[in-house]
């Protein structure tokens, strides 16, 4: 039972603390052998972006962990089983909540932040939320080979998925969030507009940044996983108009093939088959 002023339903860690818990989370996987990647906001602001600012919108730790292709035992793992060897470690400072949804049978991990005050019923308490996520999960790729894992100079210890990857799951999620029926119109409207903010700053920094080119991701998650995104974008440019040249400059191919000249059509095509 949740005390009733939960302060992790209204505490907002800020930057540092924010890294903490990447770093933390980083550190207890790789004790149990798991590599893992950063996604999302958190992602996001280590690359550069500086659309989210945590004192003003709360922001979780997003995270993919990575199984071992090669392990059949750890193939067979749980996000639920992945989050237990977590919380019962003895050296780390995460623990496990149920879910607020009453039918729901996941749990939630927070990273302890106040390590003074561990224990959730202290009013003093505060924690940040983790959500961990496997491959092929919410259109995440399904396999992510460890040797893209990008690391900023600024964040050497911090592994992130790479920028073109984050981008198509960040337009993904823009798009998700239009069928969500579980939120009230209010908050996903704001959260559209967030989503909306965040991707033009991301493109911005992929086209005169990261000089982000999609055929390198093509090359491990496969070209019908960036491709399927094509139909996304054209909504999003549609939209914004003056996002579609960077869309294009990246990679996404945003005219229909029927508008196409024949040489364009026809490399198209036996990229495909390829």
């Amino acid at each position: 039972m949740l005390p009733e002023h939960d302060n992790r339903r209204t505490y907002r860690p800020n930057s540092q603390e924010i890294q903490r818990t990447a770093r933390a989370i980083v550190q207890v996987l790789a004790e149990h052998s798991f590599h893992c990647c950063l996604f999302g906001s958190t992602a996001a602001a280590m690359y550069g972006a500086e659309n989210r600012n945590p004192r003003h919108e709360r922001q979780d730790v997003d995270v993919i962990v990575l199984v071992p292709p090669a392990s059949p035992a750890a193939a067979e793992i749980t996000v639920e089983e992945i989050k237990f060897l977590i919380s019962t470690n003895s050296s780390s400072d995460f623990y496990l909540t149920p879910s607020q949804d009453p039918i729901a049978t996941h749990t939630i991990l927070h990273y302890v932040l106040t390590p003074f005050h561990p224990h959730p019923e202290d009013p003093q308490h505060h924690a940040c939320k983790v959500d961990l996520l496997l491959p092929g999960t919410i259109g995440i790729p399904k396999h992510i080979p460890t040797d893209v894992i990008h690391y900023e100079d600024y964040f050497p210890d911090i592994p992130l998925l790479p920028f073109g990857a984050l981008i198509l799951l960040k337009v993904r999620a823009w798009n998700e969030r239009h069928v969500d029926t579980k939120l009230r119109k209010s908050v996903m409207e704001k959260k559209i507009k967030t989503d909306e903010e965040d991707l033009r700053e991301l493109l911005d920094l992929a086209v005169n940044h990261y000089m982000v080119r999609l055929r390198k991701i093509e090359m491990w998650t496969g070209w019908e996983w960036v491709d399927q995104h094509r139909d996304i974008v054209r909504k999003f440019a549609k939209k914004f108009p003056g996002t579609r040249r960077d869309w294009e400059e990246i990679g996404i191919v945003l005219k229909s093939e029927w508008s196409m000249a024949p040489s364009e059509s026809s490399s198209r095509a036996s990229r495909v088959r390829r």
